[in-house]
């Protein structure tokens, strides 16, 4: 009975540790909300994936610095795609220029991109309703949602072959 009493108390110790960081951070945090359009009228794949950040475009010539992204999965849903964007009041300083930026991948490869920058307040108070477009990046289409079966295919049909081999080497003997 002690051992129990022992093990809970170290269960809801470390689960009290392991909020902490969560509720300190929800304190003090604000978001960015808004949606997700494309430019064209495309249908995406189901694993199609979207990323979009808020970042600190200030220097010139030099790659944004990421303050903070999302990351995910359509799931299948289509355009357009809502989304919030949490950061910290603190990471914002009120001489820099921040913007949203994103891409959606199918695959790997990158599909569709913003292409113009979405300026940002460095007020500190939250953005809402913010429209992002994102346009097709160039040479790239969607993959086929056949890719890959052709092996399979081919590897079927061999299989197949096989054991009518084997039958008919058993019907002769």
């Amino acid at each position: 009975m002690l051992r129990y009493r022992i093990v809970v108390l170290i269960a809801l110790a470390m689960l009290a540790i392991l909020a902490l960081p969560t509720g300190i951070l929800a304190q003090g945090t604000t978001s960015i909300n808004g949606v997700v359009f494309l430019s064209d009228a495309a249908t995406l794949p189901s694993s199609a994936v979207i990323t979009i950040q808020l970042a600190d475009v200030t220097q010139a010539g030099v790659p944004a610095k990421v303050i903070t992204e999302r990351v995910f999965s359509t799931g299948g849903a289509q355009s357009p795609f809502s989304f919030s964007l949490p950061y910290s009041p603190q990471q914002i300083s009120q001489n820099s220029r921040y913007i949203i930026q994103g891409n959606i991948r199918v695959a790997g490869q990158t599909l569709y991109r913003t292409m113009a920058p979405h300026t940002v307040s460095a007020s500190g108070t939250p953005s809402n309703n913010l429209q992002v477009t994102m346009v097709k990046v160039a040479n790239s289409s969607l993959p086929q949602s056949s890719a890959g079966t052709q092996p399979l295919l081919l590897a079927g049909t061999l299989l197949l072959a096989a054991f009518a081999v084997m039958a008919l080497r058993r019907r002769l003997m």
